[in-house]
């Protein structure tokens, strides 16, 4: 990656964890009204590709007494960062097997960063199909179609056996039911798996007071565990799959 290039990247990776872990104020022109930590990442992430990387890296410096080059500002380029890493990333053959396929790959690397997951939420809010053929690259080391990750995310129970079609229909009707009532913040907690939460909201859920079957193990192994946390993210942030 160039010199300049990669001044700007790295202070936009490290000024925009700091943000979202709170070790960090928001700099001038950035504001996030969620109260989920998932979406308060992908609402920010929005502003900030509006406002642009070279500003937001030049707000927070200056924010901070730090000085960033102006010329690496000016020089700033997106897209050959994102070809640069793509030409980085190792050339193997992708991972794929049995219980594993290149979409959970793909999926387990962008979810290691919450800035990169709000990338990809963005790349398919904006149907970015060469954004998201990059990140791919970089992420699971293959060029993989936006509008087949979008059936494969989108119709993934179909693939499970009646036990997981049953948990996830079940589960996403809760999770939005949660989200229409403004309690995004157990929709929140069930989603990272906390135990408690679930354990008394299956006490009061009419969904799952009759359901014998809906246990936590029940949601850990055929919901948690299968990608469909990150799928109701992404639809919750306004992306048909």
């Amino acid at each position: 990656m160039s010199e300049k290039n990669n001044i700007v990247w790295e202070k936009y990776l490290q000024y925009f964890s700091e943000i979202c872990a709170g070790a960090r104020p928001m700099p001038a022109g950035l504001s996030a009204q969620s109260e989920d930590d998932m979406a308060k990442v992908v609402e920010l992430q929005t502003q900030v590709l509006d406002m642009g990387i070279p500003e937001f890296v030049r707000r927070c410096a200056e924010a901070a007494g730090e000085t960033i080059p102006q010329e690496a500002l000016d020089a700033f380029d997106l897209q050959a960062v994102l070809a640069e890493l793509e030409a980085e990333a190792p050339q193997e053959a992708p991972v794929k097997t049995e219980v594993r396929n290149i979409y959970e790959v793909f999926l387990d690397s962008v979810c290691l960063e919450e800035s990169l997951l709000a990338y990809l939420i963005d790349l398919l809010r904006r149907e970015d199909h060469e954004g998201f053929k990059k990140l791919s690259q970089v992420a699971a080391r293959t060029h993989l179609d936006m509008e087949d990750f979008r059936v494969w995310l989108g119709h993934k129970e179909l693939l499970g056996d009646e036990a997981e079609q049953l948990c996830v229909r079940v589960m996403d009707g809760c999770l939005s039911r949660l989200m229409d009532e403004g309690k995004a913040e157990v929709a929140a907690a069930l989603l990272s798996g906390d135990e408690k939460t679930f354990v008394a909201f299956r006490a009061e859920a009419p969904e799952l007071q009759h359901l014998p079957v809906a246990t936590y193990e029940w949601f850990c192994t055929y919901y948690l565990d299968r990608y469909y946390p990150v799928r109701f993210m992404i639809r919750a942030n306004g992306v048909t799959l």
